[in-house]
C-alpha cells in the first residue's frame, strides 16, 4: 500500500512540474509577443496599405541670402546680405505604388514664419527604402518670399524656382525627423516697377530645414 502511495505522490509532483513549466512556457510566450506587437505597433514603420500618402511637417528653417550691392534709383545703395531664422511647415500629398512600393510622387505646400516670410509651392519624387525607415527625395518649385531694405520701409516681394534635396528618417511608426537643403535660381523682385527702380537685382540664396514629420499611408 504505501509503495502505490509513494508511486502516487511521485506521479502527482510530476504532473505539477510538468504543468508549472507549460505555465512559464505560456507566460513566456506572451511575453514574447507583447514585446513583438509593442514593436510592431509603435516602432516600426507603418506598413502601406493604399495608394495615397500624406505628409505633415514643422520645424526649424534657416536661409542665408547675398544680393551684393543694390542702389535704387541710382542714389541709395546698400550691401544686402541676410540670415533668416524662422519656424517650418508643410503640407504634402502624394501617391505609392510601382515595385514593391517603393516609388513615391507628390505635391507639396509649405512656408516659413519668422524673421522672414515664404510660401512654397511644388512636386517631389521619394523613394521608399528599407521598408520606411529611409525615404529620400527631391523636389522641385516655385517659391514667393516677402523682402525689405534697411533704408527703405515699403515691403517688397521677390519669387524664383527652387530645388530641394533631403530626405526623412524614420524613429517611430510614422513619425521622423526630416532634412532638407534648399536653393535654386536667384530671387527676383515680383513687380517689375520696383525691380527695376533697384536696378533688377537678383539675390543669391541657400537653405536648411530640419523637421519634425508625420506620415500617414492610410489614406
Amino acid at each position: 500500500m504505501k509503495k502505490y502511495f509513494l508511486f502516487f505522490l511521485s506521479c502527482a509532483f510530476i504532473f505539477s512540474q510538468d504543468l508549472a513549466q507549460e505555465e512559464m512556457q505560456e507566460t513566456t510566450k506572451k511575453e514574447e509577443m507583447k514585446s513583438k506587437n509593442f514593436w510592431k505597433d509603435n516602432l516600426i514603420p507603418p506598413e502601406v496599405s493604399g495608394s495615397s500618402y500624406g505628409v505633415f511637417r514643422i520645424g526649424y528653417s534657416y536661409q542665408y541670402q547675398n544680393g551684393g550691392t543694390i542702389t535704387k534709383n541710382n542714389a541709395t545703395s546698400c550691401d544686402y546680405k541676410g540670415h533668416f531664422n524662422n519656424v517650418y511647415f508643410g503640407l504634402e500629398r502624394g501617391w505609392i505604388g510601382g515595385k514593391n512600393k517603393m516609388f513615391m510622387a507628390s505635391g507639396y505646400l509649405d512656408g516659413v514664419v519668422g524673421q522672414t516670410y515664404s510660401l512654397s509651392v511644388g512636386a517631389k519624387g521619394s523613394l521608399f527604402l528599407l521598408n520606411g525607415w529611409l525615404i529620400p527625395y527631391v523636389g522641385i518649385g516655385y517659391q514667393l518670399q516677402h523682402l525689405s531694405f534697411n533704408h527703405d520701409s515699403n515691403q517688397y516681394n521677390m519669387h524664383t524656382a527652387v530645388v530641394s534635396l533631403g530626405t526623412h528618417i524614420t524613429i517611430a511608426k510614422g513619425f521622423g525627423i526630416d532634412l532638407e537643403l534648399r536653393s535654386g535660381a536667384p530671387f527676383y523682385i515680383l513687380k517689375p516697377k520696383d525691380a527695376q527702380a533697384y536696378g533688377n537685382p537678383h539675390i543669391n540664396h541657400v537653405g536648411f530645414i530640419l523637421s519634425f514629420s508625420f506620415y500617414d499611408f492610410n489614406l
